[in-house]
């Protein structure tokens, strides 16, 4: 029998990048740099609303539907609407879904006029598990801004888990 002899190189493939740097140790910036990233303002939304508040009801046996009451949203002058959203927020956990989600469109335009749009009675009952706890986020923007911004946000509730 033929022994084979030989030399076994192992490969071991390494990539070095460089170390993350940590904020204590960033290098000083000249005090012109400093005072161009203070002037910069904060990013401000350009649209509000009223405040926001929800509760949860029993439907009909084992269904429940979160019940949101009527908000308005402030639309900043010479600005559209361009959508807003209704987030529930289950808790705990924070598993958040967009429950209703508006968008202008040919047959729903946006306001063609004033700085206000109240959504009407249809869009404010939404499926929901009894027995759950639950916030509802108002979230919008208008063409004055670059994204959604939160508008509001309703205190906890509970969904009943069964009609007293």
């Amino acid at each position: 029998m033929k022994r084979r002899s030989g030399l076994v190189v192992p490969f071991v493939l390494a990539v070095f990048t460089a170390a993350p740097t940590l904020a204590a140790e960033e290098p000083a910036k000249s005090p012109e740099a400093q005072s161009k990233a203070s002037a910069q303002p904060p990013r401000e939304p350009m649209i509000f609303a009223s405040p926001i508040h929800g509760g949860c009801y029993i439907a009909a046996p084992g269904q429940c539907k979160i019940h949101v009451e009527p908000f308005t949203i402030n639309i900043a002058t010479s600005k559209k609407l361009v959508r807003f959203q209704l987030v529930s927020i289950q808790l705990p956990g924070g598993i958040q879904r967009v429950i209703y989600d508006w968008r202008p469109d040919q047959s729903n335009p946006a306001p063609s006029s004033g700085t206000t749009y109240t959504p009407s009675l249809v869009t404010q009952d939404f499926a929901a598990t009894c027995g759950n706890n639950y916030e509802i986020s108002l979230q919008g923007q208008d063409t004055g801004d670059t994204s959604l911004f939160n508008l509001g946000l309703t205190g906890q509730f509970t969904c009943p888990s069964t009609a007293p």
